[in-house]
């Protein structure tokens, strides 16, 4: 029972970050960020955003900012839009630059195993009437 309960904690835990790092991301540079429809982001934008921060006088520094940004590019939608390539985009919501072919391999190999998992899940739960005929059986 003990393990559950610290298994329970640790992820409610990481979903108390994933909303700080939401409301702070979508908060203040939501042209930029939106964790439903994620966009590959620029080279570097970190640097940016430590920039706008200061500029701005927001409460957030470096530390904070970078924990944020790691949430957000780990997350599967993210890695499967930047597989999917694309233009990159600043903090300004524009284009600023592309995902190359070796980014698009990463995050395909970010993404595969969760496909592998999503993809098993399904079929286990596939009901039998839904289920693909086995090959051996006839028509007749």
């Amino acid at each position: 029972h003990r393990y559950l309960e610290i298994v329970m904690a640790l992820s409610e835990a990481k979903k108390q970050k994933q909303r700080e790092a939401k409301a702070l991301l979508e908060g203040f540079w939501g042209q930029t960020f939106k964790f439903s429809q994620p966009k590959p982001l620029k080279v570097g934008i970190l640097e940016d955003m430590v920039e706008d921060a200061k500029a701005r006088n927001l409460p957030f520094d470096q530390d904070i900012i970078r924990a944020a940004l790691q949430l957000y590019v780990h997350r599967y939608l993210y890695q499967k839009a930047v597989r999917k390539g694309s233009d990159r985009i600043g903090l300004d919501g524009q284009p600023a630059g592309e995902v190359t072919e070796e980014q698009k391999a990463y995050a395909k190999t970010q993404t595969k195993n969760v496909d592998r998992k999503q993809k098993w899940r399904k079929n286990a739960v596939q009901p039998e009437s839904e289920a693909k005929p086995d090959a051996t059986q006839s028509d007749a």
